[in-house]
This record gives C-alpha cells, structure tokens and sequence, in this order.
C-alpha cells in the first residue's frame, strides 16, 4: 500500500497564505487542518494543500516558498476607492484578472515591436497641467468622432456609444478588454465594489479593462473614457470612483473632466436644458436629458447642479431616484451565446493578431490557450469567428 506523503509548511507561509487567499471559501474541516498544522500536532498532505489551494485561488506552489512574498500587482498602489486610499490585500480575483491582462499585454507589445516597431504616439501625450478640454480634443480627434458624436444613430444609448468607442479605441493600438468573472470562471465573478476598470501603461501596448458586473451601462462607459484620459496622461490607475465622479487627486480630478467633456459637453448640455419648458417636472426633465446624451442621470444631476440649474436638495433627490430612473431606462437585451460573450471580453485586434501569430507559427497553441484561458476546439472556433 503506498504510503500518504507529508509535508512540513512553515506557520508563517501558512498565514500568509491564508492572508492574502479567499479565506471566506474554507470549510470548517479545513479550517481546522490548518490549525492542527499551525500547532504542529499535524502535517499536511500534497493533496490537502491542493483542495485548499483551490479554495483560497492561491497558486499551489506558495505552500513550498522560504518566506512570504508581495504578490500585489503594481497598479494596486493606484487603487482608489471613493475618498479613501487603498488598504489591505487584492481580492485573488483581481490579482489573477492583472495577471491574465499582465500576460497578454506583455505578447501584444512584443508583437507590436516585431511587426510594426513604432510606439503610439498617444501614450503619455499630455499631463495633468494640460487644459482637460485639450485633452478630451485629442481624444477625440484620434477616435474619429466630433464634439457632438452622441447625436447620432441613438448613440446617446450607452451601450451603442460604449461600442463605438471601444471598436474606436481599439484601431488606435490600445488594447481593450472586458469581463465580468474571473476568466471563464462564472463561479468567480468580479465585484464592482472593488473596482471598475484599470488602465495599465505600456508605449507600445497600452490595456484598458472594464469590469462587466459594473452597472449600470452608463458606469462602463464613463469607465472607459475615464481610462483614455489616463492612456493620455500616461499613468496606471485602478479605478473604483464612487457614483459621484469626485475624484480625490489632481490626476482623477482631470481624467473625471476629460471624460465628462466627451459624454457631455458644457455647451451641449446647457442648450439642451434650456430647450425644455420650465414647467416640465423633474423626473421628466431628466428623462428627456438622457434621451439625448450616455450618461447616467447622477452625471445629469450633477452638471445641473454645478451650472446652479437645481438645489443641493432637488439633486439629492435626483440621486435617489437615479436606479428608479436606470431601471425604466435602461435596453434588455438578451443572453449573447457562448462565443458572442467570449468575442467581446477580448480587444478584436488582439485575438486577430493571435490568431495570425499561432496560423505562422510565431506563438504556440499552449502559449495562445494560456493567454486565452480556452483550450482545444473551443479555441479554434473561437479563432475563425474573432477573424472572419
């Protein structure tokens, strides 16, 4: 009979492992494994640090380090959470969403550099003592839309402008990408509360994602604009803002006004409010506002509320009814099939230069499934829809 092989983990590596893993996921046998471990009384097996490797989505190997590491991803550090400076560990969701970003942006600047060799011009463009409107111009400009783009072909309907200028966006070099779990995990969905998009830096291949769990669709779109205006500026960000855009560093402050230019100009905005009858209700008025421009109707309340057009206490109700508001408003639509969902998690440039690179041999089919996080048939028949 073979024999059960043990192995002796360290109490520090144990509780650091715990410490930065989903601790919430361990079953109370677990649970107490590990403590009969910490004690010394016990010693786990492979397999037990297996299962619980996989509950915590702690890779296996960290069980069997000399001493703990900071596994955090850099742009952590540029975390910001309402008023409030980052504190504590990742969610290991969203360490392992970085990583997965990390990977393919690391392959798309090195394609970048084989095939094309430029930098995108872009990147880094303009600081923060730049005039916002400058920079929204610029964004503009290279996205091929004028100032009042929203007006056309219902595209004041946020799920059409987000297409727009993510497709926009995307034939400019900057890698777009969105999801709203872990990979193809559906058991690991990403919470919005910790954050709504991030933007990672890089000259040759700048990445962008959206997290898809953020409602409503106003939210996602005000994210991706917000993180163009960082591409701009050329500084990472993870983003998790408040509804209220009140942004708590100068940086913030310009990329909220950047992205506010865009969805809604002053000028736009303010000829738009005049042209309803004064005795129009509120709940009216706001509506026929969002039939014009793709933002939320805080974002609405908000401008009125800056140009003195209502009280504090009238956008105070404003915000209060806003889900109300969302909820009458808002397009459903139905379930995408499996492919269609998978298509629009990745930027369509990336996965038709991937499958351009595996079609000549430049990257193998392990190297594409381990970008991809999809194997096999899958991924092939992923591959003739994403190019055709």
């Amino acid at each position: 009979m073979a024999q059960t092989v043990r192995v002796n983990v360290p109490r520090t590596i144990l509780d650091w492992v715990i410490s930065i893993g989903a601790e919430d996921r361990l079953g109370e046998e677990q649970r107490q494994n590990i403590d009969a471990w910490k004690q010394g009384t016990k010693r786990p097996t492979v397999s037990q640090l297996h299962d619980i490797s996989d509950k915590l989505h702690v890779p296996f190997g960290y069980f069997f380090m000399d001493e703990p590491i900071d596994d955090t991803p850099p742009v952590y550090a540029k975390r910001t959470v309402g008023s409030q400076q980052p504190q504590g560990h990742p969610s290991r969701d969203l360490v392992d969403t970085i990583d997965q970003m990390t990977a393919i942006q690391d392959w798309a600047r090195q394609d970048r550099i084989d095939n094309e060799g430029t930098r995108l011009e872009q990147v880094g463009s303009r600081t923060i003592n730049d005039d916002s409107n400058l920079i929204a111009e610029d964004i503009r400009r290279a996205l091929k839309i004028d100032e009042h783009w929203y007006r056309k072909s219902d595209l004041h309907k946020p799920a059409k402008a987000f297409k727009l200028l993510r497709e926009r966006a995307e034939g400019t070099g900057i890698l777009i990408m969105q999801n709203g779990v872990v990979g193809n995990n559906a058991s690991r969905p990403l919470d919005p509360k910790e954050f709504r998009a991030f933007a990672l830096i890089d000259p040759y291949a700048p990445l962008i994602f959206i997290n898809k769990t953020d409602e409503p669709e106003t939210a996602r779109l005000f994210s991706l604009v917000h993180e163009l205006a960082h591409v701009w500026l050329g500084a990472d960000e993870l983003y998790n803002d408040t509804a209220l855009p009140t942004g708590i560093t100068r940086l913030e402050q310009v990329c909220n006004e950047v992205a506010t230019a865009i969805l809604l100009p002053d000028e736009d905005f303010l000829e738009a409010w005049q042209s309803i009858p004064n005795d129009t209700t509120l709940d009216e008025r706001m509506k026929e506002l969002k039939k014009r421009f793709p933002v939320s109707h805080t974002a609405l309340a908000l401008r009125a509320l800056k140009h003195k057009l209502i009280s504090q206490e009238t956008f105070q109700k404003c915000n209060q009814a806003a889900q109300t508001w969302s909820e009458e408003t808002e397009n459903k639509q139905g379930s995408p099939d499996f492919y269609d969902t998978e298509l629009s998690r990745f930027d369509s440039r990336f996965l038709e230069r991937l499958a351009s690179s595996v079609d000549k041999g430049g990257t193998t089919y392990l190297d594409a499934y381990r970008l991809m996080g999809i194997t096999g048939d899958t991924f092939t028949k992923l591959m003739k829809r994403a190019v055709s």
